[in-house]
């Protein structure tokens, strides 16, 4: 059925306008052009005003649907959050009673688990924690319950008491000892964090013991709370959070983010370390093009200046091969002394936690994925390349953790065998052992300080298709290629069973020898981390 529609460029103009200029000029036309023109168009005058009519009608139905339609759905989540709330209240309360009531054991084990569950509100989850405190407390031990409070001031949002301060102060005249103090801001969302909890949970493994010291970047938000995935790990024996009021003394103070030391926090704790290091997990600039850098992000020497007063001689370790390349072509004229170590300190992971048993049974498709913050630099930047890259293929489907909007916006909408799960929704483990192939590919000019993401799709056991800059860090793990030679390699690999064994194994043992908790351990010996040498 035939429907009227108006142009897009009429459709931006104002209809108390736009109806008395098609009159004016329908007018005109009667009354200058030639009979049979004039008769036409008084013919055709009172049909396009009746379908302009229609369509503005038809718009306004649609407008109408939409916010009805939008007000349900608004009432249904309002719904959902109220009854949400209500369990969240309802499983803290029978928790609480629990603790108290005889059943102590099972009870703590249910606050702990709730309070690292972001399900809950941060409030709820800090109310838990010190559940905990006063549970420690009165069984006598004073350090447990001194490190829930430390937890529970830290998962609030709301502004301190002085009280509540006061009840997490260190003692006087008492030394800690940490064989790694790390000081990072653990409360954001992404592949710091990450990078955080896989040196603790291998250090702790290891029988270390690591303190903790929450340091926010000065100018980033400082009201929210620790990450759950740090919060798990804290259990007030190998792992604790240290505050400002502690003396500590340390094998390694590990400082992960340079931006931290823009500006250095006022209050912080006495520490005496043996050997102080940055890890240098983004370069100064995000980019690194020809027409020169831009978008500063940390100033060098802001945090080269502020590292040496308030810790004397420091080693700065880049996170990556990009990381120093962007320092020593860029910036080593700056500091000509830069206290750079010949060595990275790249990201680790676990193995035995990442790793499938089988890949996914070859099918009549292939299933291919990334995971990323959904930023402008995490894609190509023109719809050629993201085409080439993400090749529009019949049978290929594309599946994407962490938001597509720049895709989107490049491609005018997502093509229908493109899947997207917003940031964080999806465990990324889970996400990638769905998959068959792995492609990342970034804005050409994006200087990824690491790659966090194509390491765990190694782990997974996942081939990796990658642009040419990753090779200088996974060497043989990855498979090196521009954007236009994507689907040549998928192609191989998807044909030939025997190639896509050999890349998988070649990625496993780069990541073992590279990337694994025992080389981890291995560079806290070399460091000076007394026991930390793996046998």
């Amino acid at each position: 059925m035939f429907r009227f529609r108006t142009p897009r460029l009429l459709r931006k103009v104002p209809k108390k306008v736009l109806v008395p200029l098609v009159a004016a000029a329908a007018a005109v036309v009667i009354v200058v052009a030639p009979a049979p023109v004039a008769l036409a168009t008084a013919f055709l005058l009172p049909a396009v005003g009746l379908g302009l009519l229609g369509a503005e009608l038809a718009a306004l139905r649609r407008e109408r649907r939409d916010r009805a339609r939008k007000k349900r759905h608004q009432a249904e989540e309002k719904r959902r959050e109220r009854t949400s709330e209500q369990a969240s209240a309802e499983r803290l309360s029978e928790l609480e009673h629990r603790l108290w009531r005889g059943d102590s054991r099972t009870a703590e084990a249910g606050l702990r688990e709730y309070s690292v569950d972001p399900a809950h509100s941060p409030e709820r989850r800090s109310r838990a924690l010190e559940d905990l405190a006063a549970r420690y407390e009165y069984t006598g031990d004073a350090v447990r319950a001194q490190q829930m409070r430390r937890s529970a001031l830290l998962t609030d949002v709301s502004a301190p008491s002085a009280a509540r301060v006061n009840s997490v102060m260190g003692s006087r005249g008492r030394t800690v000892h940490f064989d790694v103090l790390m000081v990072s801001h653990f409360a954001l969302p992404g592949g710091t964090t990450g990078s955080n909890a896989q040196e603790i949970e291998a250090q702790s493994r290891a029988g270390l013991r690591t303190g903790l010291l929450h340091h926010p970047i000065a100018d980033w938000s400082r009201s929210k709370p620790i990450s759950p995935k740090i919060m798990r790990l804290v259990d007030g024996d190998r792992v604790r959070f240290v505050h400002w009021s502690d003396r500590i003394t340390c094998d390694l103070l590990l400082i992960r983010h340079p931006k931290i030391c823009n500006r250095i926090a006022d209050d912080l704790p006495d520490v005496e370390a043996a050997h102080t290091a940055l890890v240098i997990n983004q370069p100064p600039y995000r980019y690194y093009g020809q027409g020169g850098a831009g978008e500063e992000i940390w100033q060098l020497e802001r945090v080269h200046s502020n590292l040496l007063d308030r810790f004397g001689e420091h080693t700065w370790y880049p996170i990556g091969p990009a990381v120093r390349d962007a320092l020593v072509g860029h910036h080593l004229d700056e500091i000509p002394d830069m206290p750079l170590s010949s060595w990275d300190w790249v990201n680790i992971i676990d193995m035995d936690e990442w790793i499938r048993p089988e890949p996914r049974p070859f099918d009549s498709t292939v299933r291919i994925g990334r995971h990323s913050r959904d930023h402008v630099s995490k894609w190509p930047e023109t719809r050629e390349l993201l085409e080439a890259a993400y090749p529009p293929v019949e049978g290929y489907e594309y599946r994407v953790l962490g938001g597509a909007e720049s895709p989107e916006r490049l491609l005018g909408g997502l093509p229908p065998n493109w899947t997207v799960h917003p940031f964080d929704t999806v465990p990324a483990r889970d996400f990638l052992h769905e998959l068959d192939l792995y492609v990342y590919f970034t804005s050409t000019d994006y200087v990824e300080a690491f790659g966090r993401s194509p390491l765990e799709a190694m782990a997974v056991g996942l081939p990796t298709v990658l642009p040419q800059q990753f090779k200088p860090l996974f060497g043989d793990a990855g498979i090196y290629t521009e954007p236009a030679g994507v689907q040549a390699e998928i192609d191989l690999l998807m044909t030939d069973r025997e190639r896509h064994v050999r890349q998988v194994e070649r990625a496993r043992q780069v990541v073992r020898d590279r990337f694994s908790y025992d080389a981890h351990l291995r560079r806290l010996g070399d460091v000076g981390v007394r026991a930390a040498r793996p046998e």
